[in-house]
């Protein structure tokens, strides 16, 4: 009997819900309804910007009552000076609402940089507050690309007004994020942006952007140590053994002695997977190919000597890495 009460509550549970649900798909259809209806008429009142509140809270993906918004506040505040104080703070605080929700929605990162450089594009201050607010909303979700690729807006902003590189000090911040979570892609792929910009614009003297490759190849090495099964970590190490800025910046012998050393550290790693767990590790099987092209791209190994070790290591991923034999044994076919 116990069962089937159960049961029954359990019908007249979902009977309700699916009515309730019925009634939400109504009255969502409703509003949409007459919101677009006000957008078409072309009215940019108080009342129509409460109706695009209203729709986007239900749904924060609807793009053109995004667009109606921004035509609703231009009309409502024709005047805007972009190095005002006085900006649309309620504005600003809609859509941090809806960040908290829905945090990974586009529409709202876009929405709110519109207001920004609509109402203060000019006002250092506002989008100093603005990183600071960033800061928080990467320190709940360090791995969300839209909040990483707010942050590139925010301060591109911030360094055309005070006419300045923020480059050093946001390193220094991608830096912290990573230690503290060696997996973070986001940062890492920011990481190659900051890295790439500091020696394309030439931001640092050149002794200091030796330096500072030196130090990266120390960090690299010691992300490697850290968690050598983190696809992240060996990406960004592909990229920056291969990068022209690097081969172009170091002096020939020092970016070959480097690439030795990251193949030295690879080996070693790679043998203690093979003690520990009886097989060679995908990853460092993958990357010691990597590296010995690029030794050979820098003139250090011959293409004889590349392709006797290439196919070495290729054989070992056709047995560690059954997956993608296919793909392994068309390799050694082109070697």
């Amino acid at each position: 009997m116990h069962g089937v009460k159960r049961y029954n509550h359990s019908r007249e549970l979902l009977e309700q819900k699916r009515q309730q649900d019925k009634q939400r798909i109504v009255n969502y259809r409703a509003l949409t309804a007459q919101t677009l209806d006000a957008r078409d008429a072309q009215i940019y009142t108080a009342q129509s910007l409460e109706l695009t509140t209203s729709l986007l809270s239900t749904n924060p993906e609807f793009n053109t009552v995004w667009n109606y918004r921004r035509d609703i506040l231009e009309a409502l505040h024709p005047g805007a000076r972009p190095s005002s104080e006085a900006f649309p703070e309620d504005e600003l605080e809609f859509t941090m609402a809806q960040l908290k929700r829905f945090p990974k929605v586009y529409w709202i990162w876009n929405h709110r940089v519109w207001v920004l450089m609509y109402f203060c594009r000019d006002n250092a201050a506002v989008w100093r507050r603005e990183l600071a607010i960033v800061d928080k909303l990467l320190s709940m979700d360090a791995r969300n690309y839209h909040g990483w690729h707010y942050r590139r807006q925010v301060v591109a902003q911030i360094e055309r007004i005070e006419q300045r590189s923020l480059d050093r000090s946001e390193l220094e911040y991608v830096t912290q994020v990573i230690n503290r979570n060696i997996s973070n892609y986001s940062a890492w792929h920011q990481r190659v942006q900051l890295v790439t910009r500091l020696f394309q614009f030439k931001e640092l003297p050149a002794e200091e952007m030796h330096t500072l490759l030196r130090g990266e190849v120390d960090y690299i090495t010691n992300a490697l140590y850290t968690d050598a099964d983190d696809q992240s970590v060996w990406f960004y190490i592909k990229w920056f053994i291969t990068n022209d800025v690097v081969k172009t910046t170091l002096p020939s012998d020092e970016y070959a002695k480097m690439l030795r050393g990251l193949r030295d550290n690879v080996v070693l790693i790679n043998e203690d997977d093979v003690e520990f767990s009886g097989s060679d590790n995908n990853w460092c099987l993958k990357m010691l190919i990597v590296i010995e092209g690029a030794l050979k791209d820098a003139g250090v190994e011959s293409n004889a000597e590349y392709s006797k070790v290439a196919a070495e290591y290729l054989n070992k991923l056709i047995t560690a890495d059954p997956d993608r034999m296919n793909r392994y044994k068309h390799l050694l076919g082109s070697e």
